[in-house]
């Protein structure tokens, strides 16, 4: 069965915020709790195989030092997709409806560096990514034709960024490359938040993946935008 590889959500948006230690209005955060709803969506750019949903997730993270920061995450989609072709899944018929259930999760750790010149930070970090994804409910032209096995795909995730260190606001970013077991390929963050109330943030995240399998050809593009609030301690 062809695969569909969500390839996000907790990223480097985490490390930008959590560990870069934006200089907010109210607060320079030593900890920051992060919890968030978020669409996503998939294209192989092939097959028509284009599934979306929603979910959420949750983001951790802790500054040990000025220049030193830890984080995990975790994040949670279902998918879905009625008109997919079916021999993109290796099928007889005609079209397949399907869900798609992704479990995601990341921890690591990083540096960063306030510039003396300039209202912005320089980070970079590296993590452990793991992916969980299972099609599960599909059917062909009606027929059920039950889930597929759970398939598990980790590796190693590496990261460099900016964030700026302005009064009122944040605007954070970076770019860096997946190196997983089963795919591989680089991985775009861009991020906004802006205080609510003291010690509480709001914030807009958008992230851009494109993933080639491992040994082949196939490729798999996923966006995912999250939204949500971050509390600080």
């Amino acid at each position: 069965m062809k695969r569909l590889l969500l390839l996000g959500a907790a990223a480097s948006a985490l490390c930008a915020t959590g560990g870069a230690q934006a200089d907010g209005w109210f607060y320079r955060p030593h900890a920051n709790l992060s919890l968030y709803g978020s669409y996503m969506d998939q294209n192989d750019n092939q097959s028509g195989v284009n599934p979306g949903g929603g979910g959420g997730g949750a983001q951790l993270g802790l500054s040990l030092t000025p220049n030193f920061f830890v984080g995990g995450s975790y994040q949670y989609n279902y998918l879905t997709q009625s008109d997919a072709p079916a021999a993109a899944f290796g099928l007889g018929g005609n079209h397949i409806s399907y869900g798609e259930k992704v479990d995601q999760g990341r921890v690591g750790g990083g540096l960063v560096m306030h510039l003396p010149l300039a209202p912005l930070d320089v980070f970079g970090k590296i993590e452990y990514v793991h992916y969980d994804y299972q099609t599960v409910h599909a059917s062909v032209d009606g027929a059920p034709q039950g889930s597929s096995d759970r398939i598990n795909d980790d590796g190693a995730g590496y990261h460099i960024g900016l964030q700026t260190r302005t009064p009122g606001f944040s605007v954070y970013g970076s770019v860096g490359y997946l190196d997983l077991s089963k795919s591989e390929g680089p991985e775009f963050n861009l991020g906004f938040m802006l205080p609510m109330a003291p010690l509480t943030w709001g914030f807009i995240e958008y992230r851009y993946d494109d993933l080639r399998s491992v040994g082949f050809s196939d490729r798999t593009e996923s966006n995912d935008v999250r939204a949500g609030v971050r509390l600080s301690f």
